[in-house]
C-alpha cells in the first residue's frame, strides 16, 4: 500500500493572516500583538470550536460562511430493486489484513464491514453560505478529535439530530 503525499500550494495560512493583520494596523485591536500571542489565540479559539463539535453542537461560521455541524445517518443491508445494498461503513484495517493474508479473497474484492446501525459525521454546510467557489472549500476533522467524537458517542455524551 503506498503512501500519498499532498502538497497544498497557492494557499493561506495562519502566519499570513497574522502578516494581513500587522500590515493593516492591527484593525484597532488595541495593541500590537507577538506571534507568539496571535497564535496562541488561533489555537484557543480552534480548541472552543472543536469542543462544541465533539458535544454535537453546531457552529455558525461568521460572514455567513456557513456551518459546521454533526449528522448521522441510518445504515443497514436492504433490497433495492432486487439488488442486495449494504450500506454499513467499510472496515479497512480487516479488510487489508485479509486481503495480505488471502490472495483469493483480494481477488474477489471481499470487503468487511462494521455492523453499526447509526453512522455520524461531520459536515461543513454551505447551504446559507454567500462567498464565492464554494466548491474549493473543505472541512475535516483531524485524528484526534475524531476519537474523542468517537468516544464521546460511545459514553452517550454527544447525540444529534437526523
Amino acid at each position: 500500500m503506498s503512501v500519498r503525499n499532498y502538497k497544498i500550494t497557492n494557499s493561506w495560512g495562519v502566519y499570513d493572516a497574522y502578516k494581513a493583520i500587522r500590515k493593516n494596523g492591527w484593525y484597532d485591536i488595541g495593541r500590537p500583538l507577538k506571534e507568539h500571542e496571535f497564535y496562541a489565540i488561533i489555537r484557543r479559539v480552534n480548541s472552543l470550536l472543536a469542543e462544541e463539535i465533539i458535544y454535537g453542537k453546531p457552529v455558525v461560521l461568521p460572514s455567513q460562511m456557513g456551518t459546521i455541524e454533526l449528522r448521522k445517518y441510518p445504515k443497514g443491508v436492504r433490497f433495492v430493486n432486487g439488488k442486495l445494498k449494504n450500506t454499513y461503513p467499510i472496515d479497512w484495517k480487516s479488510t487489508n489484513q485479509l486481503w495480505a493474508e488471502d490472495e483469493e479473497e483480494r481477488q474477489k474484492k471481499t470487503l468487511l464491514r462494521y455492523e453499526s446501525p447509526i453512522v455520524y459525521c461531520v459536515r461543513y454546510c454551505k447551504d446559507n453560505a454567500t462567498y464565492e467557489n464554494k466548491t474549493f472549500y473543505q472541512f475535516r476533522l483531524h485524528q484526534k478529535l475524531r476519537k474523542r467524537l468517537k468516544e464521546n458517542i460511545i459514553n452517550g455524551k454527544t447525540d444529534t439530530l437526523w
